[in-house]
């Protein structure tokens, strides 16, 4: 399950390790896991250090960050199908 995530990342981002996190919440996974699914996120995209304003008024990311994290996203998503 990680491996696809590990290598879509080194190829969008060389030497960038990917650190597992945690989500305290805002996350539907809440339901999936409560049914027994085992449910993980990843989102490929870099947040300012000051949190990039999270779920207030000035809520905010990169521009670049957005399409590096689509193209990782869909590399990604290739990756669990078979894909090249």
């Amino acid at each position: 399950m990680v491996d696809p995530i590990i290598a879509a990342a080194a190829r969008h981002w060389p030497g960038v390790p990917m650190i597992p996190a945690m989500a305290t919440g805002a996350t539907d996974g809440r339901f999936t896991n409560a049914a027994g699914i085992p449910t993980y996120g990843v989102t490929g995209m870099f947040h300012d250090p000051d949190g990039g304003g999270t779920h207030g008024l000035n809520e905010r990311i990169r521009v670049r960050s957005l399409y590096e994290g689509r193209d990782f996203l869909f590399d990604l998503v290739k990756a669990y199908k078979g894909q090249p």
